[in-house]
């Protein structure tokens, strides 16, 4: 009958107080990320894979469905940030259209109309437009001309 020698067990990535004995080993990058990419995942994906109880998988699958869930959150708070500072070029491209041009603004229930003077952003980063000294949101624009209408022009 053999025996078999105790082989020492290496430290863990879990256990914070062999942080020093793991920064020793070959190989080992101790870099804290703040987020995860995919080459991260699919490291994860493969380690959890390797590792995984052939008696019941399925444990080790929903950690790695909440990775995926985790990850789908992060790209998709991305996406909102993106499509938020497209929307905001979007209406300031909008806004320099108006620019020289004469247009009417409805805006709690007045009207007010002339040209466009000056575009940009009011203190929030919403775009504006001035017509003369007063300042209206290029959504509130209900027309747009090239040039004020002739019983305007006259008046």
């Amino acid at each position: 009958m053999s025996t078999v020698s105790s082989v020492s067990a290496l430290p863990t990535a879990s256990d914070p107080t062999k942080a020093a004995e793991l920064a020793k080993l070959a190989g080992f990058d101790r870099q804290t990320k703040k987020t995860l990419d995919q080459g991260d995942f699919l490291k994860l994906l493969a380690t959890q894979l390797a590792n995984q109880d052939p008696l019941s998988p399925s444990n080790d699958l929903n950690s790695i469905s909440q990775m995926a869930t985790f990850s789908s959150i992060e790209q998709t708070g991305d996406l909102v940030k993106s499509l938020k500072a497209f929307i905001v070029s979007q209406d300031f491209a909008s806004a320099q259209n108006m620019l020289g041009k004469y247009v009417t603004v409805t805006k709690d229930n007045a009207t007010v109309s002339g040209v466009v003077d000056t575009v940009g952003y009011d203190e929030d980063g919403v775009s504006i437009i001035k017509i003369g000294e007063q300042t209206f949101s290029p959504a509130d624009v209900t027309e747009v001309r090239t040039a004020a209408p002739a019983a305007a022009a006259g008046a």
